[in-house]
């Protein structure tokens, strides 16, 4: 029998390049579930259908228990990645029931039907570094205290932490990864979330970039590219991550500044950017760089994409795709 790989919210940004990027390496039954109500999802959609004629596609919500539960129990697949979710804090303080239904509950009932129907499934879910709160400080190890200080990183943290108790409680082989800024091709940003994206777009054409604080807040990103290979890898390594939760991000070596980055998309693409400042959002990070030890020992995984590689890169995508 052929084994099936499901990825929920695969016509997303992560979603889409991680189907990219595992399609070549198994010859599985791939199903891509998703609700189509992201920003970009219909646009990600045509190039699945246009890409991958073997892809079966379902416009279905996984917060729908029936249909989750359905499904699981018919095709007791072999991996269900969760690369969904609504996924900005604004949108979550203007809408806490969406967010709940697109980022516990979708992830909740996925874990439940696995429980009930197919126990030997493997589940990745994709958390947030929100789970931290705001007052961070130097790496930030899985070891920091959990502060949820907005809907988001409510409705993000307990699905993390239901993430850990079901492979506790029930022996489910299901790991939560806590991601940091992800960037790179297929991401169609907006203000409120995909910022390098945003930067991108409003320099390009000559726009203003608000900046909400001093601009001098910190991220360390990551590649998209570098996200499918580590998600790969986890996979191949599913006993032994059994049950973790895994900081994930750029790391140390590529954390920068909003204003560092601009100056530097400045600097390649010879274009003055136009900024003006506004207060800060409610539950912004002043600094927030991942400590990957946890997940280099578990999984041998470290970025290999640098910021400028990974700018270009993406500049690259930007401008063939016209956007």
């Amino acid at each position: 029998m052929k084994r099936k790989l499901v990825i929920i919210g695969g016509c997303g940004f992560i979603g889409l390049n991680v189907l990219d990027y595992l399609i070549k390496k198994f010859k599985y039954k791939f199903f891509v579930i998703d609700n189509l109500k992201g920003a970009s999802s219909k646009k990600n959609l045509a190039l699945l259908r246009k890409k991958f004629k073997n892809v079966s596609f379902i416009k279905k919500d996984a917060s729908d228990y029936r249909f989750i539960s359905n499904f699981i129990k018919k095709n007791k697949p072999n991996f269900v990645l969760g690369l969904h979710g609504q996924v900005a804090v604004t949108k979550s303080i203007k809408d806490p029931i969406y967010d709940l239904h697109s980022n516990f509950l979708s992830n909740f009932y996925t874990l439940e039907s696995i429980r009930l129907y197919s126990p030997k499934t493997f589940f990745l879910s994709l958390s947030s570094n929100k789970v931290y709160g705001s007052k961070t400080k130097g790496l930030v190890s899985e070891r920091f205290p959990l502060q949820f200080t907005s809907p988001y990183a409510c409705s993000k943290g307990a699905a993390d932490q239901y993430v850990l108790d079901y492979s506790k409680n029930y022996q489910i082989n299901a790991v939560s990864l806590r991601l940091s800024c992800v960037y790179g091709q297929n991401q169609w940003g907006t203000e409120d979330q995909g910022w390098i994206s945003w930067f991108i777009n409003r320099i390009i054409y000559k726009k203003k970039i608000r900046i909400f604080g001093n601009g001098k807040q910190v991220r360390d990103i990551l590649h998209v590219d570098d996200l499918s290979r580590l998600i790969l890898m986890i996979m191949n390594k599913k006993k032994k991550c059994f049950g973790q939760a895994f900081n994930i991000g750029g790391g140390k070596f590529n954390q920068i500044s909003l204003i560092g980055l601009i100056k530097k998309l400045e600097k390649i693409l010879k274009i003055k950017s136009k900024i003006t400042y506004h207060k800060s959002r409610y539950g912004d990070q002043e600094k927030f760089v991942n400590d990957l030890k946890k997940v280099k020992k578990y999984s041998n995984w470290e970025p290999k994409i640098s910021i400028e590689k990974g700018l270009k890169k993406y500049l690259n995508w930007f401008m063939e795709n016209n956007i």
